[in-house]
């Protein structure tokens, strides 16, 4: 075959497959939230947001609710991994209930892995491209802010985030905080805002390019590679890593019962009173930043407590999920008490937070800790993170609340 005839049978054949993927984007941008989770669960980025069937169309109303944090408000744990394949539109999630419950168009941007400083910052940068967009109608900045406060890992990770970008804890005595983070949001905006190319804006190319990626992830990619990317999709998730702990540790007394609650996390046990100290000031200066970018907005700064704060114990030792920091392993042993202790000097710091910064502070410890005295709202499968039961608290504990601020 000579070079003119594949191109004689190549440019209709790419013609088409242009009209095809045109055809495919209109239609998409009417029925982008009308398609099956299986199919959704494959998109990312923005796309991802549109996408979301918590709310009536595929662009959100005026009055629209924002729910902005880590995993837990991507919904991750067994509700969402038993629904990951899902012909349907399955809730899973916090931002499903609040919609349902509330009657509003809810967007979550999650961000599995990232504390209060990744979050705000790609939260703010998805919603920005979305508004420029050159082929999606301009997104309305929403009329409530949720910012969810993970207390079992945000602190850790904010500390992560800052060491990738050449900042200590050690480093807090020598230099200006605030100016520093000033610098490195400034260029993480702007790196962000670099970083999305013109394939982003296209539903159809991101559904299509999601779907091929985790489909070889999920049938060739090898085991190790697999187990080191799995959470950076829920498609790729079937049942979390156990790490062992000893039989005597993080027993919870349930509903009379004696229960393991296995690997879970705690309030930043594993933290230096300094570190937590440094991490609350990322925390601070998050909340500023989202803030001054939505700045017509309510803003609710949500607390979720860890696993590790919720549940009654007998007399057991608590051990929360090792971490490394610094590049050194943490891992310890505590006396319930300590973590009380632990947990209401965060709360009591991310409230003072809340009320100088000019948030509404919606704190879901005690009703969660009700809750948990009669049913498990972690795990079992992946502890880490609530099962249903515990978003379904978690979302009650929100609402009850929201309606009691008007």
């Amino acid at each position: 075959m000579n070079f003119a005839h594949f191109r004689a049978i190549i440019k209709p054949l790419c013609f088409w497959l242009l009209c095809i993927m045109l055809t495919i984007e209109v239609i998409l941008h009417y029925k982008l939230k009308d398609l099956p989770y299986k199919f959704l669960n494959h998109a990312n980025g923005p796309i991802r947001l549109l996408g979301q069937y918590s709310k009536k169309d595929v662009m959100p109303n005026e009055k629209f609710l924002a729910i902005i944090g880590d995993s837990n408000v991507f919904g991750f744990g067994p509700w969402l991994y038993d629904n990951s394949w899902s012909m349907g539109q399955p809730s899973f999630a916090t931002h499903h209930l609040l919609h349902s419950s509330l009657g509003k168009d809810v967007i979550a941007y999650g961000y599995p892995g990232f504390g209060t400083m990744g979050a705000s910052l790609s939260a703010v940068s998805e919603h920005e491209m979305i508004q420029s967009s050159w082929i999606w109608p301009e997104i309305p900045y929403p009329k409530e802010i949720l910012f969810v406060f993970y207390e079992g890992n945000d602190l850790v990770n904010n500390i992560h985030e800052v060491e990738q970008r050449g900042i200590e804890v050690s480093d807090i005595s020598d230099i200006n905080l605030e100016r520093v983070l000033e610098k490195v949001f400034s260029k993480e905006e702007e790196k962000l805002s670099n970083s999305w190319s013109l394939t982003d804006h296209s539903a159809t190319w991101n559904l299509f390019s999601g779907t091929l990626s985790n489909y070889y992830k999920r049938f060739f990619r090898q085991e190790k590679d697999h187990a080191k990317n799995l959470y950076d999709d829920p498609a790729n998730i079937s049942a979390s890593s156990h790490v062992s702990v000893s039989e005597k540790t993080n027993l919870a007394l349930i509903n009379g019962k004696t229960v393991s609650l296995g690997f879970c996390e705690g309030p930043a046990l594993l933290l230096s009173d300094e570190e937590i100290l440094f991490s609350l000031e990322i925390t601070a200066y998050s909340m500023e930043y989202l803030k001054s970018k939505f700045s017509n907005c309510d803003l609710n700064l949500v607390y979720l407590p860890s696993a590790l704060s919720l549940y009654d114990y007998p007399d057991c030792l608590l051990s929360p999920a090792p971490q490394i920091i610094n590049g050194e392993k943490r891992s310890g042993l505590f006396d319930p008490n300590q973590v009380q202790l632990r947990n209401s000097l965060i709360r009591k710091k991310i409230n003072e937070l809340s009320d100088n910064l000019g948030y509404n502070f919606i704190d879901c410890t005690e009703y969660l800790k009700l809750k948990a005295r009669i049913t498990l709202l972690h795990g079992p499968r992946d502890p880490i993170h609530l099962n249903r039961k515990g978003y379904e608290s978690f979302a009650d504990a929100i609402i009850s609340q929201l309606r009691s601020k008007k």
